[in-house]
């Protein structure tokens, strides 16, 4: 199950995986969230390990703050 809403930031790390509606980032324990990017465009080269922080929004959904590549896969 994922892990509910909340109104503070969350820092996760895991793997970017391809959805219909956009990236999902799939975690370690496998939970998965869809990445909302709000107005910008999703970056570039989007892909492999990374570490997002942002608000859980909806259980499957976050609102990105911020993200950042950690490997080149």
């Amino acid at each position: 199950m994922n892990r509910p809403a909340r109104s503070t930031s969350n820092t996760i790390t895991g793997t970017i995986e391809a959805g219909p509606r956009g990236p999902i980032l799939r975690d370690a324990e496998g939970l998965a969230w869809r990445l909302h990017f709000g107005e910008e465009p999703v970056p570039e080269g989007l892909q492999g390990e990374v570490s997002v922080r942002g608000k859980i929004v909806q259980p499957d959904r976050i609102d990105v703050e911020f993200c950042t590549l950690l490997s080149s896969d």
